[in-house]
């Protein structure tokens, strides 16, 4: 399903891929019209400037289509194939902080390193993002794209049908930094992959801003 496992796990700034056209197109157009409106008083937003108009749609969000995406997620072929391609193994997979998430005008993401261990089960490591976009026609100028590495190495514009997969761990620095800009949505899927701790695992942490 996924591209070639040397690729992911040789790329810089860390392992990482950039698939477009992974989804049937038909399926995440229902998805994203299932997204509810930004006034909506069930997303989740934060104060925080670091993630300034950040919206998480959880489960009780969801319509149908979107509920089989994630359901899709969650299946150990999923997650086999997930392990064949990042040589992680065994991973499971938890949208505790993914679901749904949108982003408007001005709202922005700066870059980051994820926490690392579970907050409710702390025999499990994150280890592997998956994100979705769900933008047609995205252009640059609207602002919004994700970068990875601590240097801006990498630059994903969030377009349609694009899918980004990455190693989580302690130099995966990523976001958005650059506001959005206009009326857009900046719509994407997130699920996020787990795998047993391991023993030179990092002591727990939350999210690490630059």
């Amino acid at each position: 399903m996924f591209s070639d496992p040397r690729a992911f796990q040789t790329a810089e700034p860390f392992p990482h891929t950039v698939i477009d056209g992974l989804w049937d197109a038909a399926r995440l157009r229902a998805i994203a019209c299932e997204f509810p409106p930004a006034d909506d008083t069930r997303w989740v937003t934060y104060p925080d400037p670091k993630e300034r108009g950040k919206r998480c749609g959880g489960p009780d969000m969801w319509g149908p289509e979107t509920k089989r995406w994630f359901a899709e997620m969650r299946t150990a072929q999923m997650a086999r194939d997930l392990e064949s391609l990042t040589g992680i193994a065994p991973l499971s997979a938890d949208t505790l902080g993914g679901g749904m998430h949108m982003t408007s005008e001005g709202g922005r993401l700066a870059s980051h390193v994820d926490f690392n261990i579970h907050p409710h089960d702390p025999t499990r490591e994150r280890r592997v993002n998956i994100l979705v976009f769900l933008n047609p026609l995205w252009q640059d100028d609207w602002g919004g794209a994700l970068v990875l590495g601590e240097n801006r190495n990498v630059e994903v514009t969030p377009t349609f049908n694009r899918t980004v997969i990455f190693e989580t761990s302690e130099r995966s620095w990523h976001g958005h930094p650059d506001p959005i800009v206009g009326d857009h949505h900046r719509k994407s899927l997130a699920c996020y992959f787990y795998a047993p701790r391991r023993a030179e695992a990092s002591n727990p942490h939350s999210t690490i801003w630059r």
